[in-house]
């Protein structure tokens, strides 16, 4: 991004050797959060899954809302996780720890639904 042999970096030290080159918070948390040890990679990976499942289908979408609002939740939706963006995986994470107990009762709400209904899909 800013280069240490051939970009921005490399044109300061030029003008001031003594100048030391860092990644900025943001980029070392990315970096950090690309080596994960495989345990917290497992535990990233599902509660992606988890939260892909409730944003990526309109209806549980509606009735994850439905179910925050009557449970007089500080928040309605959730985060959706894209890879694209550094901070995302911390904010949904974030988000998921403040909603765990709504995400909990979506989930158990669903599977005994599933139970009721083992056709639908």
């Amino acid at each position: 991004m800013l280069g240490s042999k051939s970009g921005f970096q490399s044109r300061v030290k030029k003008l001031a050797p003594q100048a030391k080159g860092i990644h900025c918070m943001i980029h070392r948390y990315a970096l950090a959060s690309k080596t994960l040890p495989a345990s917290l990679q497992e535990v990233l990976e599902s509660v992606i899954n988890i939260v892909n499942y409730i944003k990526t289908k309109a209806l549980n979408t509606c009735l994850f809302k439905e179910l925050c609002k009557d449970m007089n939740a500080d928040h309605e939706i959730l985060l959706f996780y894209t890879a694209v963006r550094w901070l995302s995986k911390g904010n949904v994470i974030n988000r998921v720890f403040e909603m765990k107990d709504e995400i909990k009762l979506f989930l158990e709400t669903q599977e005994r639904r599933r139970s009721c209904y083992p056709l639908r899909r």
